[in-house]
């Protein structure tokens, strides 16, 4: 998949985003240095985007294309790549197969723990601009919205998992399924065989019919 390019005003937009976290987070400082000069492809599913990430002394570039070769190529999708910037441990992720690393693994890896351990509290900065009373009220319709999602989430798996145990018992086995399709079709061959044969004889003229009467 190569996904379409965003739009510049998209790139900006998260552009400016990402770089306000790690102006925010002190501790990003020596992690960005680390990556300084890095080069990332990353490869968006739902919807299927493009773009490149480069780490510069001042934060991150976001570029729609470029000519040099990047040091890692992610592909994930948008959900998967914004619970790394939110998660506990990033690199389940990884162990998932949510995000997949083509390239320098280590790099990858370390770019991606980067973005776990930036400062994502946007409620605090939130509050700086409206008030702490009405950003803890947004926090916390937030919160429950997000615990929401996660019931929904584990309920999907506790049902896919039912299914797998329970009810995949009960679907037949593929030489048995694909005997009874064989089974089917000679039936519909032999009512197609028998339903010409009945037109043959149908179109044949009565014997009876034919016969000369006696005279009377």
């Amino acid at each position: 998949m190569i996904g379409a390019t965003p739009p510049l005003p998209l790139l900006l937009i998260v552009e400016r985003a990402l770089n306000h976290r790690i102006k925010h987070d002190p501790s990003a400082a020596p992690a960005l240095h680390a990556l300084q000069g890095r080069l990332f492809e990353v490869v968006l599913r739902d919807p299927a985007i493009r773009m490149y990430l480069s780490l510069t002394s001042d934060g991150v570039l976001l570029l729609r294309d470029t000519e040099d070769t990047p040091d890692a190529i992610l592909r994930a999708s948008s959900w998967a790549l914004l619970r790394v910037s939110q998660a506990t441990h990033p690199m389940d992720a990884l162990f998932s197969g949510d995000i997949q690393i083509e390239g320098d693994q280590a790099v990858a890896q370390q770019f991606l723990r980067f973005l776990s351990e930036l400062d994502s509290d946007p409620f605090a900065r939130l509050a700086e601009r409206i008030g702490a009373a009405p950003a803890g009220l947004i926090e916390r319709k937030a919160l429950h919205i997000r615990q929401q999602a996660d019931i929904w989430r584990r309920t999907r798996q506790i049902e896919a998992a039912d299914f797998l145990i329970f009810e995949r018992a009960l679907l037949a086995e593929r030489p048995a399924m694909q005997q009874w399709l064989d089974a089917v079709d000679t039936v519909r061959d032999q009512v197609d065989n028998l339903a010409a044969r009945i037109e043959r004889l149908a179109a044949q003229p009565n014997p009876a019919a034919l016969a000369p009467r006696d005279a009377t």
